[in-house]
């Protein structure tokens, strides 16, 4: 018996030991996603009609706007070859300095942001980091964490909507918001532009929040600015690298939004 005893206390033993390692090397998920592609994209449209229901979010419907979005969405999806999904971003009159993804591959994107942006760069340079919670599957693992898959897919209105505005207001953690930014980082590379804008970018509203802070929405959900600016500042550039011309006209893309914003 004694010797059994022995033997089951080393097996247990050796047992805690793998699960150790397993902790320690292995990078389980948070929550593991237990919905498809397709469901996911169904959940992601129904927020997104029922966001863009509500008074502050109006869509800015322009052709010229659209073209060009469409284009952004298709060119970064096209460059990263492990894209699960179809990318949609719309432009919505809001004030607020803000960016956000939804589940299924829809991103929105306010005419504050636009504003705030100096460069073509530093806007595709957010939509790459938005493209990075979607493909990581943050977005959709941190509803169903918070609420349960029978709420998130409810067809009850009252529902969807608490649910869309918990959307607007709540953030990542520190390791989404880290794969986030290097996914962003890799993606510019592809696409041949500077990743490093997006420090800048994170710098400018560190250092102007504080004249305005009930518009800087964004910045409340991107915490700790000083680490990820040191980490994007540290992406390795390839040798020989070159950044190209944006498919942008800067000047002319803001001009056509902010002929929709309302007074």
């Amino acid at each position: 018996m004694k010797k059994i005893l022995i033997e089951l206390a080393v097996l247990i033993g050796i047992g805690g030991l793998l699960w150790a390692a397993i902790t320690i090397f292995v990078r389980l998920p948070e929550r593991p996603v237990v919905v498809s592609v397709e469901t996911e994209k169904e959940i992601g449209e129904n927020y997104l009609d029922m966001i863009l229901a509500m008074n502050d979010f109006r869509k800015i419907k322009d052709p010229y706007i659209d073209s060009v979005l469409a284009y952004t969405a298709e060119r970064l999806r096209d460059s990263n070859e492990d894209a699960r999904f179809s990318y949609n971003i719309t432009l919505v009159d809001n004030g607020m300095v803000n960016a956000f993804a939804l589940p299924g591959g829809f991103i929105v994107v306010t005419t504050g942001l636009l504003n705030f942006c100096e460069t073509p760069e530093e806007f595709k340079g957010v939509i790459s980091h938005e493209i990075g919670h979607i493909e990581h599957r943050h977005v959709i693992s941190r509803l169903i964490k918070d609420f349960g898959l029978d709420l998130l897919t409810s067809n009850d209105p009252f529902v969807t909507g608490e649910i869309a505005k918990t959307v607007l207001s709540t953030g990542y953690n520190r390791r989404q918001e880290d794969e986030a930014d290097q996914f962003a980082g890799e993606l510019m590379i592809k696409n041949h532009m500077e990743p490093r804008v997006l420090a800048q970018l994170f710098r400018r509203l560190q250092e102007e929040k504080g004249e305005m802070p009930e518009e800087f929405e964004f910045i409340s959900s991107h915490p700790n600015l000083d680490s990820r600016i040191r980490q994007i500042l540290a992406i390795q550039i390839p040798p020989g690298f070159e950044p190209t011309e944006s498919w942008i006209d800067w000047e002319t893309f803001r001009k056509y939004a902010n002929l929709h914003i309302e007074p």
